[in-house]
């Protein structure tokens, strides 16, 4: 792994991680390539540290952090791509029930190149930390539909409030939203950023370049 990159378990203890790349629980609805061998997110070293402040500033309100994927390798987006020309819509209902696959790329919910291959973004919720449950966003993880836009008018206040809680926990630590999807939040890039394509992997060493 670059030395710019780390685990967020090893910055961020407290922080849930479920990467539902790594099983079905996905719009693809299998394990996506690059994610066979690893469950740990992997983020660079600033956007670790920005989540761990994050995470310390919620635990205040008796709320934590879940996260569902943060490093992305190039490969998984190839993969999307690759999926989107199939004929297989097993996952349309739940995933992406009023556009066509087509309609993922034209929306922009994906595109060919993400920030999560730059290790600087995360799929993210609120959790409350005496349940471990997660708040009521109105609306799951990967919900590719206008109704996940983060001020959608099309879910209840009280789920736009947590919405709004999530992005404004996320902005004090420098964390900027993707207004089309509630749960993406990347931090503005500094420096020169690396498009990685590595596999995940739970045991992997830091090197250098």
């Amino acid at each position: 792994m670059p030395a710019e990159l780390c685990y967020l378990d090893e910055v961020a203890p407290l922080i849930r991680v479920d990467l539902k790349y790594c099983g079905s629980d996905n719009f693809v609805g299998r394990t996506v390539d690059g994610y066979q061998n690893g469950r740990r997110a992997v983020l660079r070293r600033d956007t670790a540290e920005a989540l761990r402040r994050a995470s310390e500033n919620l635990a205040k309100q008796g709320l934590g952090l879940l996260v569902w994927d943060a490093y992305r390798p190039a490969r998984a987006m190839r993969d999307f791509r690759a999926w989107s020309r199939t004929a297989d819509d097993s996952t349309k209902a739940v995933f992406y029930p009023n556009i066509t696959k087509q309609g993922i790329y034209d929306g922009r919910y994906i595109g060919t190149a993400s920030e999560h291959s730059w290790g600087i973004a995360v799929d993210i919720t609120l959790i409350d930390l005496q349940t471990g449950q997660e708040l009521d966003m109105g609306g799951r993880h990967d919900l590719l539909d206008v109704s996940s836009a983060t001020r959608s008018p099309l879910v209840s206040a009280k789920q736009r409030a947590n919405r709004l809680k999530l992005r404004d926990a996320m902005a004090a630590v420098g964390m900027r939203n993707y207004s089309k999807e509630w749960w993406h939040y990347f931090l503005s890039p500094s420096g020169t950023c690396h498009v990685y394509d590595f596999p995940l992997d739970d045991n992997m060493r830091t090197s250098s370049h």
